[in-house]
């Protein structure tokens, strides 16, 4: 069977060599793709980041695959502190910070929605909305459905749609503006606060309206 790099203790360097190590590797892949997106993550230019020959990052990470998966988890980090919050304003508090992670690093959002394993980190949050859950009260199979939902809410909510949308002067040049008329006002902006980021705004009713249907006031 594979070994699973993501639970696996880092390779120790051999003496005498640079201190190379798995951490310096996935931190500058991170930063790559940060800056870049995954399409500028490689060995060769993480090689050339760090300051090693190419061949030597395979003794920390086995492939990119495996790679990709440190790089989410080192990119998620550590859950939020949930301690002395009330049931649906710690559910909130997760929501909002698992929001912030694909803010900071959008490119581990069709990772974190795809195959790849979960790791420590990701498993991590799960554990501290599971524990939050039970701890107010909640059976833990629905502190699990519970945790499904608002994790789906908040990945769908992150996911950038304004690429895919068209100007409202694409549809009235296409002539069915009169189609789309709820639409069309959105796209136009009608009735918007414009001191008011909408993202954030649609998010946070969105998350009143997913926590409001499964928990009490």
């Amino acid at each position: 069977m594979e070994v699973d790099t993501l639970w696996t203790p880092p390779t120790v360097g051999r003496r005498g060599r640079p201190a190379l190590t798995r951490g310096a590797i996935v931190e500058a892949a991170v930063g790559v793709a940060d800056a870049g997106g995954l399409d500028a993550v490689s060995m060769p230019r993480l090689a050339r980041t760090v300051g090693a020959a190419p061949m030597s990052l395979y003794r920390h990470v086995p492939h990119k695959e495996a790679l990709l998966a440190l790089m989410v988890d080192h990119a998620i980090g550590p859950a939020p502190d949930l301690a002395g919050t009330g049931r649906r304003e710690g559910f909130a508090r997760w929501a909002r910070a698992n929001r912030q992670v694909f803010r900071a690093h959008p490119w581990t959002l069709p990772l974190v929605t795809g195959t790849l394993r979960m790791g420590p980190a990701e498993c991590g949050w799960a554990e501290v909305f599971l524990a939050h859950g039970t701890g107010h009260g909640l059976e833990p199979g629905e502190a699990l459905v519970v945790l499904m939902t608002v994790n789906a809410f908040v990945r769908g909510a992150s996911t950038p749609i304004g690429d895919r949308v068209p100007s409202a002067d694409a549809i009235e040049a296409a002539g069915r503006g009169d189609d789309y008329p709820h639409l069309l006002g959105l796209l136009r902006g009608d009735g918007a606060d414009e001191a008011t980021d909408p993202d954030d705004a649609m998010f946070e009713a969105g998350l009143e309206i997913v926590l409001g249907g499964r928990e009490p006031a």
